[in-house]
C-alpha cells in the first residue's frame, strides 16, 4: 500500500516525460564540464567548481542543486560529492556514457529530433532539413561532434563486446573485419579473447586516426589494420565479419548491399556476425522501439524483428541464421554463406 501511495500518478509521469529534455541538457552540462572527474578527485563547492571550469558561480550553484535533486551528486551543505549515477560519465570508465550524453544532446542529434512531428507526417528522416547534410556528412564537417559520437559508439560497444568475444566461435578462423567499426572496441575485445586472430577496422576516413590510436593503446598495433573505406563499395576479405549497429542505420536495399559485399569477401568456412537490438524480443524494454524512432528521425534505417533480419541475410546470400542471446539488450545473429 505504501508503494502504491508513493508511485507517481499520471500527471506527474507526464510532467517527467514532457520535461525530459531539460534533464538531457543537465546531463550534457555535467558531461561537458567533466563534473564526475572533478568530484572524483575531491569534493568541491559550487564556487570552486565554477572557478575550475570558468563558469558563472551563481548559475553553477543552481546547476549543482538540480544535479542533487536528480541524484547525480550528494552534498554536505557546502561541498558536492559524486554518486554512482554520475560516475557513469567519468572519462576513465570503459563503459562511460559521457560520449553518448554529449553526442545525443548536441546539434547533430538534437536538431533533427526537434522535427519529430515532421518525421511522423512524412516518414522521412529529418537530418538534412535540420542540418543541411546527412548525419555522417555533417560529422565530417564537425570533428568535435564526430569524436563524441565515436566515443559514444565505443563505450556502448564495451557493454556488449565481452559477450560477443565470449559467445562467438572462432575455431579455424584467422582474419576478422569489423565493418564500420569506429574506434575498434568490439574488434579489440574479440582479438584479446582470441590470440590467433588478426583484425581489420573499416570505417570512414575521419575515423581512421582514432581507430589507429586506439589499437596502439590496446596493445594491438601489430594485429590490427585500420582501413578507410566505404562498405557500400567493398569490404576486405575475411573469415569473420562483425557488424554492430550497422544494419539498423540503413534501409533494406542498403543492408542487402552491405551483406552481399561481405558475402563476396567471405573466405570458405567463414561467417558474418550481426549485433543489433531486436524488436519483439521477449521481455522487451522501451529501448528498441525508442531506438527505432531515433532511426526514423536520423537515418533511413530502422530496428527489425528476427524474421526481418532472416530475410535480409537470405537476400544477401547467407544461409540459416543462428540467434545468440547476450547478457545485454543486444543479440548476435550469425550466418554462413548459403
Amino acid at each position: 500500500m505504501e508503494n502504491a501511495l508513493m508511485s507517481p500518478g499520471p500527471t506527474q509521469q507526464m510532467m517527467q516525460m514532457i520535461t525530459g529534455y531539460w534533464v538531457t541538457q543537465v546531463v550534457r552540462g555535467a558531461a561537458h564540464y567533466s563534473l564526475a572527474d572533478h568530484l572524483e578527485r575531491e569534493p568541491m563547492t559550487a564556487r570552486a567548481f565554477a572557478e575550475t571550469e570558468g563558469l558563472n558561480h551563481l548559475a553553477t550553484a543552481r546547476f549543482l542543486r538540480t544535479c542533487e535533486a536528480l541524484g547525480l551528486v550528494e552534498s554536505d551543505g557546502s561541498r558536492f560529492f559524486p554518486t554512482d549515477l554520475l560516475r557513469t560519465l567519468r572519462k576513465d570508465n570503459p563503459t562511460s556514457l559521457r560520449g553518448f550524453a554529449l553526442s545525443q544532446a548536441a546539434p547533430g542529434h538534437w536538431l533533427p529530433w526537434g522535427r519529430f512531428v515532421d518525421a511522423l507526417q512524412t516518414g522521412e528522416r529529418q537530418t538534412f532539413a535540420a542540418l543541411g547534410a546527412e548525419i555522417f556528412e555533417y560529422f565530417s564537417a564537425t570533428p568535435g561532434e564526430a569524436a563524441d559520437f565515436t566515443a559514444a559508439m565505443s563505450s556502448l560497444t564495451a557493454n556488449v563486446a565481452a559477450e560477443v568475444a565470449r559467445l562467438l566461435d572462432t575455431t579455424g578462423l584467422t582474419r576478422v573485419v569489423d565493418v564500420g567499426g569506429a574506434a575498434g572496441a568490439l574488434l579489440f575485445s574479440v582479438l584479446h579473447a582470441n590470440p590467433h586472430l588478426q583484425g581489420v577496422v573499416v570505417d570512414l576516413p575521419n575515423v581512421v586516426p582514432s581507430a589507429a590510436a586506439a589499437a596502439q593503446e590496446a596493445g594491438l598495433g601489430e594485429r590490427v589494420e585500420v582501413i578507410a573505406g566505404d562498405f557500400f563499395d567493398a569490404v576486405p576479405e575475411a573469415d569473420l565479419y562483425l557488424l554492430k549497429y550497422i544494419l539498423h542505420d540503413w534501409d533494406d536495399a542498403s543492408c542487402v548491399r552491405i551483406l552481399r559485399n561481405c558475402r563476396r569477401g567471405l573466405r570458405p568456412g567463414g561467417h558474418v556476425a550481426v549485433v543489433e537490438l531486436l524488436l519483439g524480443a521477449a521481455g522487451q524494454s522501451a529501448l528498441a522501439p525508442l531506438m527505432d524512432l531515433n532511426m526514423l528521425v536520423m537515418l533511413p534505417g530502422r530496428e527489425r524483428t528476427l524474421d526481418e533480419y532472416r530475410g535480409l541475410f537470405a537476400d544477401g546470400g547467407f544461409g540459416k541464421v543462428t540467434f545468440i542471446s547476450t547478457n545485454t539488450p543486444m543479440v548476435i545473429l550469425t550466418a554462413a554463406a548459403a
